[in-house]
């Protein structure tokens, strides 16, 4: 019997994907993806030392969306963003972001400039490590050294636009503001990044 439903369930699958792509030149009307690079900065403090990390923030990461009509795409996106701190610790201490999602976001086409404006939901996780004294270029182990990891929800509006080198080619700008909310509620440190990169269409 659970060989005969795995059968019927193979073909039910194959007849639903192929059924899908009957359909495809409808429902999907191309796909769009690439890298970017990003900077920006960040501030506030949601650790028990009092640490107020302001500090630029640095980062890379992509994103890839199905185009479901003239002025809406789909996908996903994922990116690592790097603080460095250096009030109140040694040098080597940072703030690393990582999180990814679902997007979605409108866009229009005026000539070949392509505006937009989305958000991502998704998680990800805030790594800290904070180094009180010591030396990062030794081989001594230091003991006054915190790691801490906190998983998060993320909200992440943004707003930029595409510019169309050529067919396939686009250079993108865009500028979001990572909203992180855990357990203890907003997340911080917080502020806004500025991306830039290389989008390939179809």
């Amino acid at each position: 019997m659970k060989i005969r439903a795995l059968i019927l369930g193979i073909l039910f699958s194959m007849g639903g994907v192929a059924a899908m792509s009957a359909q495809d030149q409808e429902v999907v009307k191309g796909f769009s993806g690439g890298m970017m690079v990003h900077s920006g900065y960040q501030y506030g403090c949601d650790n028990p030392f009092g640490l107020n990390i302001s500090s630029p923030t640095f980062g890379i990461g992509g994103c890839a969306k199905l185009h479901f009509s003239e002025h809406f795409r789909a996908g996903f996106e994922g990116y690592f963003s790097t603080a460095p701190i250096k009030r109140g610790v040694v040098s080597g201490s940072h703030n690393k972001l990582f999180w990814t999602g679902l997007l979605a976001d409108w866009f229009f086409q005026r000539g070949k400039f392509i505006p937009y404006v989305g958000a991502t939901l998704g998680g990800g996780m805030e790594t800290s490590f904070f180094m009180f004294e010591g030396d990062k270029h030794d081989w001594v182990e230091e003991g006054r050294t915190v790691l801490h990891k906190q998983p998060f929800f993320a909200i992440d509006p943004y707003v930029g636009v595409e510019y169309a080198v050529g067919k396939a080619l686009r250079l993108t700008l865009k500028a979001d503001w990572l909203f992180a909310l855990n357990a203890d509620g907003l997340n911080e440190p917080m502020g806004p990044r500025v991306y830039f990169g290389f989008i390939f269409a179809h």
